[in-house]
């Protein structure tokens, strides 16, 4: 189970984003992350009950900030993506943790042309039931 203290961490990181901060507060991040990875773990046990997980990557807190023009240095969430077992089942899901912004998802990224037409065609037979999980 996620604990308390990783929200009012990443709340307390998102009034403080810079170096100076973050390099005072470096040993509470590293608590605060083996919580995060604890529970991501968690998570992809239950969901290989029932779905073959082949990985699970927890990204990195530290920001590309090269290219941005948001040149906080840390990003103000935890995430994890799930990854289903290659080839047979691709596609994943992924879990953002953040303070009053949390979410969980899911997806199949740059599926062929087979996997976009068996995925449209399911769409179509199926769309009274997706309709139901979007409303």
């Amino acid at each position: 189970m996620l604990q308390k203290s990783v929200l009012d961490f990443l709340n307390i990181l998102q009034e403080n984003n810079n170096r100076e901060w973050f390099a005072e507060n470096k040993k509470a991040f590293e608590d605060e992350q083996k919580i995060a990875k604890a529970f991501f773990n968690e998570v992809g046990t239950a969901l290989e009950k029932l779905d073959s997980i082949e990985r699970i990557q927890i990204f990195r807190i530290y920001r590309d900030v090269r290219f941005s023009k948001n040149k906080l240095p840390y990003k103000n969430h935890f995430s994890a993506g799930f990854t289903r077992t290659k080839p047979l089942l691709r596609g994943g899901y992924y879990l953002h943790i953040e303070p009053g912004a949390s979410f969980v998802g899911g997806g199949f990224w740059e599926p062929n042309p087979a996997d976009l037409f068996r995925i449209r065609k399911e769409i179509e037979f199926f769309h009274d039931d997706l309709e139901k999980i979007v409303a």
